[in-house]
């Protein structure tokens, strides 16, 4: 198998023009933040405890935007408290971030107009975690 595939190298040098052109790796465009945030946000403190995670259109691979779940304590401010769901993407350079299970974190997060709550790295430029 292995000469096979060495002929196979060896006739796509040989054939000049009709060679497959090099392979050229692209790197995905860095997260970039507004300036300012000009949406309505809440802070929220909450303990890692589950995740939803969704299939991509190809069926195997996972979505990049998913939600994980908290446990968020009760604030007097806000009308959220218990089991909720924040969304985020899990892509880097699309300015998302993870979450560790078994971990409390303060949320900064802002309300979609669907209602969802969701947040990503530029509202949490760096995650306050208290282990």
């Amino acid at each position: 198998m292995l000469i096979s595939l060495l002929s196979m190298m060896a006739m796509a040098q040989d054939a000049g023009d009709l060679a497959a052109p090099p392979i050229e790796i692209r790197r995905a465009p860095e997260c970039t933040c507004p300036d300012e945030i000009d949406q309505d946000l809440l802070i929220l403190r909450g303990l890692v405890v589950d995740a939803e995670i969704t299939l991509a259109p190809d069926g195997r691979s996972p979505n990049e935007r998913q939600a994980t779940i908290f446990d968020i304590k009760p604030n007097n401010d806000f009308d959220i408290e218990g089991r909720t769901r924040i969304w985020h993407s899990t892509n880097e350079s699309q300015c998302g971030l993870s979450f560790d299970y078994g971990l409390q974190y303060s949320l900064i997060v802002r309300r979609t107009e669907e209602g969802a709550i969701e947040t990503d790295a530029c509202l949490m430029p760096e995650l306050d975690s208290a282990k």
